[in-house]
């Protein structure tokens, strides 16, 4: 029986490891995604073939899809993409509240809606949640990405901004 439990520990941690690539190459592409059709694409399809998505893997599910909204062709398009993405980050918020990368993959989202879809309600508070969580950050990819973002935006104070120098 102790041996069927290391084993299952085993191939658990394996998978995770497996796992982390993909996630490492979901964050690094993050920023690029806007601007990048292809890349957009690229992620979005790596997603679609992960059976049982994580909560930090449906968040960037929903966040490439809410990104692609921006190349999608036909307005409709550009709305079932949005609307997606908006459905699978509140999913992953509503399993994983407190996890600042869900919360930053959100923020960028609601930063760079377009008005008229009216998803901009919780940028305050996903910003408190990464201010507040950054220096717990262990990722340095993650670390960038939330650095790269806040210095093009206007939603930092000016003391806030001189963390982020």
């Amino acid at each position: 029986m102790i041996k069927y439990i290391l084993c299952y520990f085993f191939l658990l941690g394996f998978q995770q490891s497996l796992a982390q690539p993909n996630l490492d190459a979901l964050r690094k592409a993050y920023p690029l995604a806007s601007t990048d059709k292809e890349v957009c694409k690229k992620q979005l399809a790596t997603l679609q073939t992960i059976e049982n998505l994580t909560n930090i893997e449906l968040a960037y599910s929903g966040a490439y899809h809410a990104v692609w909204a921006k190349h999608a062709e036909s307005p409709l398009a550009r709305l079932n993409s949005f609307k997606k993405g908006k459905d699978e980050l509140e999913r992953a918020i509503a399993k994983d509240n407190a996890n600042i990368e869900i919360r930053f993959l959100r923020l960028t989202i609601q930063y760079h809606a377009p008005k008229i879809v009216r998803y901009k309600i919780n940028i305050d508070d996903d910003l408190q949640v990464v201010l507040a969580q950054y220096d717990q950050i262990s990722s340095k990819i993650i670390k960038d990405n939330i650095k790269d973002f806040l210095s093009q935006t206007n939603l930092l104070s000016s003391q806030q901004r001189q963390k982020f120098k």
